[in-house]
């Protein structure tokens, strides 16, 4: 029986800082979910416009980051694994921003590479999947960047961290509320053109996309164009309630399913949409609903290049995959993740 001793994992991204405490199943072959808390700190949208982590928003994070290592600490987590992404990457005063962080809360962060982020990404999407020997793919798609990840089953083929975050394609691209479709437009072109040159391993049967722009999309489908998940009516069922659409399972999976028709039904719908009425009208957080349009775009041209009809959507991603290397690989959870081989 494994240890089911609960693990915590924090990312501190440039649209959110994300929450999750989880524990092996009995197993060991799985994670059961205790908590998957999220706040839209939005660390990125000042790295966009100043280069660095301006001072309301190294508090906001300072403060959400003590409230979830006390949340790790109640739920009975032993340890907090702390990690740092693009917005950190790219922010002149990270020195600075971590110093305070530490200073402050008592917690490290590891400023982590995007090789490492795609990994850790990867793992944590695909896990509780059913086994295949089939590539997968999975993205990543957060506010500053974007991981494209090729694997079979846990090890990685192929992988990438690209400059395509639905925060900085919204500020440099489609700015506009609401965005515009030639807007849009380009923000695809710069995905496609971006894919094209890495020359990603194909084909893939399945991509899978993690991040709080995926999530946000299956709920709007849900509410705007009443799609339910896959799952949900599997046995017939009537489409469950859309509250229900973006809290986790009791194991914190939840895929859900959005085809390209779907994709760009909901493209016609963000064109048309300014980001106040999203969120009157459909429950989306203010600052989700005006980077959605962006992030959309890159995903559905993501979509495309891959060849995929459809865009599978995990709830699980880097906090989920860092809690599995650290179960798997011990203090050397990190070089798992830039070795990328995975584990049996």
């Amino acid at each position: 029986m494994a240890n089911i001793t609960p693990l915590a994992a924090v990312d501190v991204g440039s649209n959110t800082i994300h929450l999750v405490v989880a524990h092996p199943t009995e197993d060991g072959g799985d994670l059961v979910t205790l908590a998957d808390e999220l706040d839209l700190t939005r660390l990125g949208e000042d790295v966009s416009a100043i280069g660095a982590i301006g001072p309301e928003r190294t508090a906001r994070a300072i403060s959400i980051l003590r409230e979830y290592a006390a949340k790790a600490r109640s739920l009975g987590a032993r340890e907090l694994l702390a990690i740092a992404t693009e917005s950190v990457r790219a922010a002149a005063n990270a020195d600075e921003f971590l110093a305070r962080v530490r200073e402050e809360t008592g917690i490290t962060l590891q400023v982590i590479t995007g090789e490492q982020e795609a990994a850790l990404t990867y793992w944590g999407a695909t896990s509780g999947l059913p086994a295949t020997t089939e590539r997968r793919a999975a993205l990543d798609l957060g506010g500053g960047s974007m991981e494209v990840v090729v694997g079979e089953e846990a090890r990685i083929q192929w992988r990438s961290s690209l400059p395509l975050g639905s925060g900085a394609m919204h500020a440099r691209y489609a700015p506009s509320d609401p965005p515009r479709a030639t807007e849009l437009d380009q923000v695809g072109a710069e995905t496609r053109t971006q894919l094209a040159a890495l020359h990603v391993p194909l084909p893939v049967t399945q991509v899978i996309a993690c991040g709080g722009t995926a999530t946000t999309l299956t709920m709007l489908a849900a509410r705007a164009l009443h799609i339910a998940e896959p799952e949900d009516l599997a046995a017939g069922e009537e489409a469950p309630p859309p509250e229900t659409l973006h809290a986790p399972n009791a194991d914190g999976m939840r895929l859900g399913l959005l085809t390209r028709e779907q994709l760009e039904a909901l493209a016609s719908l963000l064109v048309a949409t300014p980001a106040a009425q999203l969120t009157e009208q459909y429950e989306i957080p203010h600052a989700r609903a005006v980077i959605l349009g962006a992030g959309e775009a890159v995903l559905r041209a993501a979509v495309e290049h891959l060849g995929a009809e459809a865009l599978s959507i995990s709830r699980r991603g880097v906090r989920e995959g860092a809690i599995l290397a650290r179960l798997h690989a011990g203090d050397a959870w990190l070089d798992a993740a830039t070795a990328g081989a995975g584990w049996e």
